[in-house]
């Protein structure tokens, strides 16, 4: 069996920062994007051992932050180059950008076609006006549409759009718009993100502060539910809890995470899995371009996980999946399953058990239930 790996790669440049978002980013400046450029394709060269010989070549490259799509096509066709330099890259590697429609354009969509980019995954969030402003996007709706379509225009065949919901004051009926407005653009993958939030966004601190209304969960579940009968109703395949894609569409990238594969994270804050080691990167773009200038690796920490702690990772991962987890993971005769199927949580497929969509939305609370009844099983 070939084994699969993925490169993340952080670029921690934003016009602005987000209300919602918790991912470390700084404002862009041409000067120090040039700087962070140089520190990226140096800690390439120190990391191009990462994966150990024989264990199969890089399938799926991710350009993340941030916002990747401010850099000018050559610059990501010079990273490129530098990863082909320093891994072994299958021919037909899924190389996906995240893209904010705010910053592309019909020339540079088809100059990005042209760096190398397969796959776009475009930051559309809504369609509503209001919630746009809410999120701090610098976008339109119609500038997002206008970027899908430019997309589409120059020749990709592989386009994601993002979408948010269970923002404060949100309705049902909003949406119910922005899905219907998502599926006329006919995009081959949506990502539908339950809000999350807390004090490390500018959002979750005015929910916390009383000046904006908390989602209530109820609410956010109705909402999570439509996604699925909508989007499913429409040829969507709903293969993970917050994914869903057409037919030979599903994110590999991701895929991979939540299949326990080997991931090189590359660029501050990023972080990197094999075997059992886990490690992540310094969370600051100028200690980070200072410590390669030196020819060292910018880690800021890491752990090893025991194996009580990889087999809880990988059940709660496989359980986030349309193809759930193996009885590997989980006793077939465990009276938890037997309840989850009772009450129409998931069910046991070909050697698997699967959660439905009402089982997706408890996923991590049905792990730590599993994992617990094994732990206890174990013992006596």
């Amino acid at each position: 069996m070939t084994v699969m790996n993925g490169l993340y790669l952080h670029i921690p440049f934003c016009v602005k920062k987000c209300s919602y978002c918790d991912f470390y980013s700084v404002p862009y400046t041409r000067p120090l994007a040039e700087r962070f450029i140089g520190a990226l394709e140096t800690e390439i060269g120190l990391r191009s051992h990462f994966f150990p010989d024989g264990h199969g070549s890089v399938s799926t490259l991710f350009f993340g932050g941030g916002t990747p799509s401010l850099l000018a096509p050559g610059t990501i066709a010079s990273i490129l180059d530098s990863i082909r330099d320093g891994f072994s890259v299958d021919g037909g590697a899924e190389i996906t950008l995240e893209t904010n429609p705010g910053t592309l354009t019909p020339g540079k969509a088809e100059a990005l076609l042209a760096a190398g980019v397969t796959r776009f995954s475009i930051g559309v969030q809504s369609f509503e006006r209001d919630e746009l402003v809410l999120l701090d996007r610098i976008h339109t709706a119609e500038e997002a549409e206008a970027a899908v379509k430019a997309v589409r225009d120059a020749g990709c065949r592989n386009i994601g759009i993002d979408l948010i919901f269970g923002l404060p004051g949100q309705t049902a009926a909003r949406w119910r718009n922005t899905l219907e407005k998502a599926l006329l653009l006919e995009p081959d993958h949506i990502s539908a993100y339950a809000l999350t939030w807390d004090s490390g966004t500018v959002l979750g601190r005015a929910i916390l502060g009383g000046t904006r209304p908390a989602p209530r969960e109820e609410r956010v579940a109705d909402m999570f539910m439509a996604a699925d009968t909508i989007l499913g109703a429409a040829g969507y395949r709903h293969y993970e809890v917050s994914n869903y894609a057409k037919p030979g569409h599903v994110c590999a990238h991701n895929l991979l995470y939540w299949q326990g594969g080997q991931y090189l994270g590359l660029g501050p804050s990023a972080h990197s899995f094999s075997g059992n080691r886990r490690s992540w990167n310094i969370s600051d773009v100028s200690r980070y371009i200072d410590v390669l200038s030196q020819h060292q690796l910018p880690m800021e920490g890491g752990e090893t996980l025991a194996e009580e702690e990889r087999r809880l990772e990988r059940l709660a991962l496989a359980l986030r999946t349309d193809t759930g987890a193996g009885l590997d993971l989980i006793p077939a005769s465990s009276p938890v399953l037997e309840r989850l199927s009772a009450e129409n949580l998931g069910s046991l497929r070909n050697g698997r058990f699967v959660l439905s969509a009402a089982g997706f939305l408890l996923a991590d609370e049905i792990a730590l239930l599993l994992s617990e009844e094994d732990k206890k099983s174990r013992t006596g």
